[in-house]
């Protein structure tokens, strides 16, 4: 069902989505710990990393973290916060948030949705763009988390 089906005078395009972004995040030890809710919380400390885009490259610096929440279906709620500093000295904050559901094959694969602050200048279209994700751990890597970006453009 569609909302032209609800009444809306005129369809809703789908939306088209452009690659923007490729991201390698490297991650230390985690901290988990149940909680007093009955779940279990995990922080994943973010060390550095790497970020490739159209003309453009670069760093994940330290001091980020994801914080996720186990859910009962063994997915993670995630939250990531982290700074990236491009190549050319600008700095950008990213929130990168979703879910992480147990790979078949193992490791874990996700859908995340991103959002940036970005000074104004040449990065400056990040704040204006909405972000869909996908990430994946790979099964026996657990010190890298992958996320590929696309910007949904209207």
């Amino acid at each position: 069902m569609y909302s032209k089906d609800l009444g809306a005078r005129r369809a809703i395009e789908v939306p088209q989505l452009q690659h923007r972004l490729s991201i390698r995040a490297d991650i230390a030890p985690a901290l988990e710990f149940d909680t007093g809710h009955g779940t279990t919380r995990a922080m994943f400390p973010i060390s550095g990393g790497a970020v490739q885009g159209d003309g453009f490259s670069g760093i994940i610096l330290p001091g980020g973290a994801d914080f996720a929440r186990l859910l009962p279906d063994g997915s993670y709620e995630i939250e990531a916060r982290y700074c990236i500093e491009f190549d050319d000295g600008t700095p950008v904050m990213i929130v990168n948030a979703g879910r992480m559901f147990p790979d078949p094959a193992g490791g874990f694969l996700g859908r995340t949705r991103a959002a940036f602050e970005a000074p104004p200048g040449r990065f400056d279209w990040l704040n204006r763009a909405v972000f869909f994700g996908a990430a994946s751990s790979e099964m026996h890597d657990e010190k890298h988390v992958f996320i590929e970006l696309w910007e949904a453009l209207l």
